[in-house]
């Protein structure tokens, strides 16, 4: 009985126990299935990126011309489409001056040389009945009247009078030292001789040849000649002080010419350039100008006297010819550390969904140095391309600004790094 008991026993074991070989079979399926997941992680890669928004456009962007104030738009010289060159007056806003008298009267004061002109062509050139409206009018006042200041002065000026003068009393008086020169020169001779016969008669006195009443006589003609001699010279001395007075007086005056009239001239020039500020002011407020050639496109604007708010566009000017892409992505700061120059972009335009037309192919050009400021702070990011050849083998047609999006590859990270990282992430917390 207890060897019947034995062997059901060991019979029983025998059933429950699991076979060995299915044990090692296993346990060698689940190690190749690990070798297989980790050879797999370590050669699947997949792109490391960072997604952004982006505007197509070109390296000469679209120019978009803004009302600087809220009014009527008074009037439209150009038709959508048409062909604009730089400085071109497209429209007009509603102010109070006349644009044609504006104008005119800015290309009157960029090209006149004021100087030239007289108090009679001052009415003529520069009419007090101009259309300037409040804003330029004081400026314009002011103008003419410094302009009128500059030209009574020099038709009515007393101090060139006064130099006229005074170079007249010069000249009179150059002559008058001249011809005492001449009288003292002869009057000298006659002092010497008058010096040589008084001392010949002295001595006849002392010798008691001729009487006292001769040699008097002989001696009040040497004085007479003598003190003649003298008054001449003093004449002389006071002519050639006079001449010095007059010629510091003409100086003075001269000066004094000179620096009246800068003073008038740099108040006309000074209100010219208040009047021409104010003029470029006004022109900068109320003609809608084209900074750039290119063609026209009009907006929200189809007519004449149709109101319009500050701050709306009102015409976009679009160059034409070739033009190199750019397209200006807006990236956010975080994970932006990685970007660099010359990394790929693939870029996904809304205008040419992706699925249907394929995607472009960029790279990096530029990065800013510092982020935006604002509510989302984004780093600007500005992708070249060479044309518009997707991957589809298609070729889209360009237009300005189109938006979409941008993926800009920084690294090809395999599955098993991305392990590590998190691995790494943990062991260093």
């Amino acid at each position: 009985m207890e060897e019947q008991n034995i062997h059901f026993y060991d019979e029983s074991s025998y059933i429950k126990r699991k076979p060995i070989w299915m044990i090692r079979w296993g346990i060698v399926l689940i190690f190749v299935f690990f070798v297989i997941v980790i050879a797999f992680a370590s050669v699947f890669s997949f792109n490391e990126q960072i997604n952004a928004s982006l505007v197509l456009t070109s390296l000469e962007p679209p120019a978009h011309i803004i009302a600087k104030h809220t009014g009527r738009i008074v009037e439209i010289y150009k038709s959508p489409n048409d062909i604009v060159s730089k400085g071109d007056i497209l429209g007009v806003l509603e102010s109070p001056g006349n644009v044609n008298e504006i104008t005119e009267l800015k290309e009157q004061l960029s090209s006149k040389n004021l100087l030239n002109s007289d108090l009679g062509n001052l009415a003529n050139q520069f009419s007090s009945e101009l259309k300037l409206g409040h804003q330029i009018r004081p400026f314009y006042n002011s103008f003419l009247d410094a302009y009128r200041n500059l030209l009574l002065y020099q038709n009515l000026n007393n101090e060139e009078l006064k130099t006229i003068e005074l170079e007249q009393q010069a000249i009179t008086n150059n002559g008058t030292i001249r011809n005492k020169g001449e009288e003292i020169l002869v009057l000298g001779r006659d002092l010497e001789i008058s010096k040589i016969n008084y001392e010949r008669y002295r001595i006849l006195f002392e010798k008691g040849v001729i009487s006292l009443q001769e040699f008097e006589k002989n001696e009040r003609g040497y004085l007479k000649v003598k003190r003649q001699y003298n008054n001449l010279k003093q004449e002389l001395n006071h002519l050639q002080l006079e001449q010095s007075r007059i010629k510091i007086s003409k100086m003075l005056f001269k000066n004094s010419l000179i620096k009246n009239r800068d003073v008038y001239v740099s108040n006309l020039e000074f209100s010219k350039q208040e009047l021409l500020a104010a003029l470029i002011d006004w022109e900068d407020k109320n003609l809608l100008r084209s900074p750039i050639s290119g063609r026209l496109s009009f907006f929200d604007v189809w007519g004449k006297y149709q109101n319009i708010q500050e701050g709306q566009v009102v015409f976009t000017i679009v160059p034409i010819g070739k033009q190199e892409l750019v397209a200006r992505c807006q990236v956010p700061i975080r994970n932006s550390g990685k970007i660099k120059k010359g990394q790929r972009v693939i870029i996904k335009l809304e205008n040419y969904p992706y699925r249907e037309w394929g995607t472009l192919d960029g790279k990096i050009k530029t990065i800013s140095e510092v982020p935006k400021t604002g509510g989302n702070q984004e780093y600007v990011v500005y992708v070249e391309l060479n044309n518009l050849n997707t991957s589809y083998g298609k070729t889209l047609e360009f237009k300005q600004e189109m938006t979409g999006a941008a993926e800009i590859i920084l690294a090809e990270v395999t599955l098993l790094q991305r392990v590590f990282y998190q691995f790494r992430n943990l062991w260093s917390n």
